[in-house]
C-alpha cells in the first residue's frame, strides 16, 4: 500500500516509535560509531547527507547530488517503500568498506561510475546494526595515488576523491603499475545503511 506523503511527514515526528513498525522507511539517526571489519578491526562509520534527484520505482534507482555531484544509488528493501519520496527531500547514508579486493584497467573511454550487487555478510562485518545491507561494490574512478605506508589508495569516483584501504599484497602489487590519472575499476565490499531525514 502506497505511502502518503502526510504520512511520511508524520513518521518523521514520530520517530523511534515509526521505526520499529513493519515497512517504516528508515528515518535518521545517530550511527555506531565503528564497524568490525575482518582483517581491519574496527573502521569508522563514515556518515554523509545528499540530496534526491530523482526517483526510479521500479528500479529503486535514485539520483542523488552531493557538493555538485551527481551519481545513482539503489536503494535496497530495507529501507523501505519509495512512493513517497520525492525530489529535494535528503537521505543519510551511513557506511563502512572493506579493504580493496581487486583493482583493474578500466576500458578506454570510461566514465566515472559505481554499481552494486547485493550479497551475504559472512562474518567480513561485525555488530552490524539492524537494516544495514552488505554490497559487492565497483567503482569506475581516476587513479590518484597509492600510500604504502598507510595502506591507502585514493581516487576520484562519481562521488568525488574518496580512499579506501589495502592489505592484500597480489593488490598492492597491481596498484604500483599504476600512473596517476589511470582509469580503473575497483571491487570491494561495503555496509550500508540509507535513512530519510528532514527537510531543512
Amino acid at each position: 500500500m502506497p505511502v502518503s506523503r502526510r504520512t511520511l511527514l508524520a513518521s518523521l515526528v514520530a520517530g523511534p516509535l515509526v521505526a520499529c513498525l513493519p515497512g517504516a522507511v528508515a528515518l535518521a539517526r545517530a550511527p555506531d560509531r565503528t564497524v568490525e571489519v575482518r582483517g581491519l578491526g574496527g573502521v569508522a562509520v563514515d556518515s554523509f547527507n545528499v540530496r534526491v534527484l530523482s526517483v526510479d520505482l521500479p528500479t529503486r534507482t535514485v539520483q542523488v547530488e552531493r557538493r555538485g555531484r551527481q551519481w545513482r544509488i539503489t536503494l535496497p528493501e530495507e529501507f523501505g517503500s519509495l512512493n513517497a519520496l520525492r525530489r529535494r527531500d535528503r537521505l543519510q547514508i551511513n557506511r563502512v568498506e572493506s579493504a580493496l579486493v581487486t583493482v583493474a584497467p578500466a576500458r578506454r573511454g570510461a566514465r566515472p561510475d559505481v554499481t552494486f550487487s547485493a550479497t551475504r555478510n559472512d562474518g567480513l562485518f561485525g555488530n552490524l546494526p539492524a537494516r544495514w545491507v552488505v554490497r559487492n561494490v565497483t567503482v569506475t574512478a581516476r587513479f590518484v595515488s597509492f600510500d604504502a605506508a598507510r595502506g591507502t589508495v585514493s581516487y576520484e569516483g562519481p562521488e568525488g576523491p574518496r580512499t579506501v584501504r589495502v592489505a592484500d599484497p597480489a593488490v598492492v602489487s597491481a596498484l604500483q603499475q599504476l600512473k596517476r590519472g589511470d582509469m580503473v575499476k575497483l571491487s570491494f565490499t561495503e555496509a550500508t545503511e540509507f535513512v530519510l531525514t528532514p527537510r531543512s
